[in-house]
């Protein structure tokens, strides 16, 4: 072997060494770049889900109270009107309350169909509920300022239905609130669950 040959072996051996070594260095960078724009993409969107998730909680929250503040105010119109009716019977007190608790019915069906839409169905079945029995209570009132108010038996059988009523209201809001509080719980979790995993 010659001084010369040996030389340009070891020339050619660094020259793949380095070409090797700028080929690791450039699959190096573009490996790691692809890795930080992955991971950046991956935090954009678990950020977007959060985001999204704290979003769709204050639109059903907003939802679930613009149902249950007029529901309650209609409720305790009711009770007030069931009230005007022990003793002597108030007609005006009664005339006002129901047409108090008829305008926060009417308030609370316009929200019930926004409530409906943004759901979940256990919500929507739990403000039905309510706002049956809130009729119901009404309706019984209605009836009781129909009867003559000189017949006790009658007044007293209506005057027991609407206590039951208003008890029944009471355990139907309170079984509204529990369930929307559920939801909304419900939608901090499983929003920001991974968007196969949300299936």
């Amino acid at each position: 072997m010659t001084a010369e040959w040996c030389g340009r072996h070891i020339s050619v051996d660094q020259g793949i060494a380095a070409l090797l070594g700028a080929s690791i260095g450039v699959t190096g960078t573009v490996l790691a770049s692809a890795i930080t724009g992955w991971s950046t993409r991956q935090q954009v969107r678990a950020q977007a889900r959060a985001e999204h998730a704290h979003w769709r909680r204050q639109v059903r929250r907003d939802a679930y109270s613009a149902f249950l503040a007029p529901a309650s105010e209609s409720q305790n119109a009711l009770k007030m009107a069931g009230r005007a009716f022990v003793g002597e019977r108030d007609t005006e007190e009664i005339d006002r309350r129901l047409q108090q608790a008829d305008g926060q019915l009417a308030l609370a069906r316009a929200a019930w169909a926004n409530l409906a839409v943004e759901g979940p169905e256990a919500v929507e079945q739990a403000a039905r509920s309510v706002y049956r029995t809130l009729r119901s209570t009404e309706t019984t009132l209605l009836a009781l300022l129909d009867s003559p108010a000189d017949t006790e038996d009658g007044n007293a059988r209506f005057l027991e239905r609407h206590a039951v009523e208003v008890g029944r209201l009471s355990e139907r809001l309170s079984e509204f609130t529990a369930a929307a509080r559920a939801a909304l719980d419900d939608v901090e979790g499983l929003d920001v669950l991974p968007a196969d995993r949300r299936r």
